[in-house]
């Protein structure tokens, strides 16, 4: 039902985010990398431990990922922080 009387003709669509579209605008296709890397990760990691050395080299590891996590969350507290003093765009 077009052009009703007291309602608005075409309402203007507006465009999805680029963080929306990252995540959910197309259909991923193809041999899933991400999700195989990880469990050969979970898989050497895991036997590290067979090794004499295992718990030492694991114990380097759990501070080499401490770290990067540490730095990932000084990382997302900062570009909060830039968020926060940027002008919102123009609406």
């Amino acid at each position: 039902m077009a052009g009703r009387a007291g309602g608005p003709a075409l309402k203007e669509k507006r465009r999805p985010s680029r963080l929306w579209l990252f995540f959910w605008g197309r259909q991923r296709r193809g041999f899933p990398g991400l999700l195989v890397a990880v469990l050969l990760l979970a898989l050497v990691l895991g036997l590290t431990f067979a090794s004499r050395t295992g718990a030492a080299l694991s114990y380097l590891l759990g501070l080499g990922l401490l770290a990067l996590i540490a730095l990932l969350a000084v990382l997302a507290l900062v570009v909060a922080v830039v968020a926060l003093l940027r002008r919102p765009g123009g609406r």
